[in-house]
């Protein structure tokens, strides 16, 4: 390798090293399972406040809810949507339902990091009036998210994402994600999909260099390997 191609190599390890986050995740669902793995789940204990079972649906199902069985993968209208692996009503029986999945914390959040949730969300009918999400820490009895309001989309999925400080959580904790439905009655309320809860690395946590810090290192490190060059010859 030549000593140019060198100090390139460098100052991108620098570059991409000073913008990496790390991530974590500690618990996911996709649906795909149908209701019974929900119901069977071993790791994660789901329920709703009617108590009459789960809708899950796959992609052809989406149809009969309003919504598309297809979603935006990387927010690029000229690409091709892909299919939608499966989704949930959350308002199953009745209006204004809520959904919860319960699991315990089996992973240590540091205080440089930030929780964070993301699923994909939608709305039957127009009408899912009241709709929330929040992440409850049930052994400490205090909510870690506070109640967020989703962004829902009429018949399209829309991504959402939350990131919350974490320090309210520790291992061996209990922790309950719920959905609220909004809403009025069973045909209408909120629709999820493809849900995630890692932990992320806290950009205000963490120093990371400026670009025009990286810049003159890298100047100062071009200037000691060119003196150790000359000293070789």
């Amino acid at each position: 390798m030549s000593f140019i191609k060198k100090i390139k190599a460098v100052l991108l390890t620098l570059t991409v090293a000073s913008t990496s986050a790390q991530a974590t995740l500690i618990f996911s669902e996709d649906f795909t399972g149908g209701s019974a793995s929900l119901l069977n789940s071993v790791n994660v204990k789901w329920s709703d406040s009617s108590g009459g079972g789960f809708e899950v649906y796959s992609a052809g199902g989406a149809g009969a809810r309003g919504m598309k069985g297809t979603y935006d993968h990387d927010g690029d209208s000229s690409t091709a949507q892909i299919a939608l692996p499966a989704g949930i009503e959350v308002n199953d029986d009745q209006g204004n339902e809520l959904l919860t999945a319960q699991f315990t914390l089996n992973t240590m959040i540091q205080a440089d990091e930030l929780a964070q949730l993301s699923f994909w969300g939608g709305v039957r009918r127009n009408n899912a009036s009241g709709a929330s999400v929040e992440i409850y820490n049930v052994s400490q009895d205090i909510s870690i998210s506070g109640l967020l309001t989703p962004t829902l989309g009429s018949g399209d999925w829309i991504f959402n994402q939350f990131s919350f400080a974490s320090t309210a959580a520790s291992v061996g904790d209990l922790l309950e994600i719920r959905w609220q439905g909004g809403g009025t009655n069973s045909a209408n309320g909120q629709e999820i999909a493809m849900v995630d809860f890692s932990t992320v690395t806290n950009p205000q946590a963490t120093a990371v260099p400026e670009p025009t810090s990286i810049a003159i290192f890298g100047l100062g490190l071009l200037g000691l390997l060119a003196n150790t060059r000359r000293k070789k010859q």
